[in-house]
């Protein structure tokens, strides 16, 4: 491999899509087309992208994103206090947008450890240059974490509430069902049953009707968790027709009482943006079952579901996401101090 050139880009519009999709071909939420929605839906959050270049061939690439309100999940009071630090000093992430999913793109081994030092240590120079207070790569598998060239600079973390994930084996909905026990096809005709009995009338959409209405019930579902609202759904709702992606709404005497969004990339599927009413038997599972039927109708080969709700989701047949992981450097603070503060964490 000859030197490698990292060039610097700003708006990923700067980029052409074949040099950027050579990489992200077949990586779930990685395409130019889903980063070109995640500018719009989070306009806020200035991007910067690197793209390691072999001669005339892109072989590595990473997505940053300067994050003033991320939603942490601390208490009230300590996320004012972090709001106010992050409005001066904001965060530094490398994440694919709205897709709790790292946004560092690297070829197999033995490519991959040359080209990691290279390219971390190109995102510390813009970390430095855009006086952000943590440069952080989160989402990242444990093989990911354990990688040896990592710079040293850079600490491992480990952090609670993992996603779910299945991958899809089966050629449709029905035979997933059928694969399962008896029990598990119980169920399903039960919310059926139970949704219906409360009035229950599930639709499909390409656009989000009412966004303030289902706004109002994602923060619901926030509220019943005690985690941060996240500040970009009202993006991902408003310009929810950019993507390949269907809007799930639950509706009782005509008022919307649940939704869903389904978004999907490169044959990976995500079930993001769920709002319910305080009180609608039958409805999470109208949602969830309705999310699964999509990603058979899309020839998905993986669906993704976040986290939280373990138990209800293992009967689905979702398992947990290795992804809890992150590596992280804050400014100007020594090593050991990271290291006290990931302890802390843990």
């Amino acid at each position: 491999m000859s030197k490698l050139d990292i060039q610097v880009y700003k708006s990923i519009q700067e980029i052409d899509p074949a040099v950027w999709d050579q990489v992200a071909a077949g990586r779930g939420f990685q395409s130019h087309h889903w980063y070109t929605f995640g500018e719009r839906a989070m306009a806020e959050c200035e991007p910067t992208y690197l793209i390691a270049m072999d001669g005339d061939m892109p072989v590595a690439c990473m997505a940053l994103f300067k994050v003033h309100n991320e939603p942490l999940p601390l208490p009230a009071v300590a996320r004012q206090f972090m709001a106010a630090i992050l409005k001066r000093r904001p965060l530094l992430v490398c994440r694919s947008p709205l897709a709790d999913t790292s946004a560092l793109l690297l070829p197999g081994e033995p490519q991959r450890d040359e080209i990691l030092p290279i390219l971390t240590n190109a995102a510390l120079e813009q970390f430095k240059k855009q006086r952000c207070s943590f440069l952080i790569f989160d989402y990242l598998l444990t093989e990911q974490l354990n990688y040896p060239s990592w710079p040293k600079k850079l600490e491992p973390i480990t952090v609670s509430e993992p996603g779910t994930y299945m991958p899809i084996e089966w050629e449709s909905f029905e035979a997933y069902l059928a694969a399962g026990d008896k029990k598990d096809r119980q169920h399903y005709k039960r919310s059926l049953k139970e949704a219906e009995a409360n009035g229950l009338v599930l639709s499909r959409h390409t656009t989000v009707t009412d966004v303030d209405a289902a706004l109002a019930l994602v923060e619901n579902v926030s509220i019943w968790h005690g985690s941060a609202p996240n500040p970009w759904i009202r993006g991902l709702l408003e310009n929810f027709s950019m993507i390949d992606g269907t809007w799930l709404e639950i509706r009782k005497d005509e008022k919307l009482v649940g939704c869903g969004a389904v978004v999907r990339d490169n044959k990976f599927q995500l079930a993001t943006a769920l709002g319910l009413e305080d009180d609608v038997p039958g409805g999470y599972f109208l949602l969830l079952y309705a999310a699964l039927e999509e990603a058979f109708k899309h020839n998905i080969r993986l669906v993704r579901f976040g986290s939280g709700a373990y138990d209800v989701k293992r009967r689905l047949g979702l398992h947990l996401e290795n992804t809890n992981h992150a590596m992280i450097m804050m400014t100007g603070i020594p090593s050991r101090m990271t290291k006290q503060s990931k302890s802390a964490t843990k």
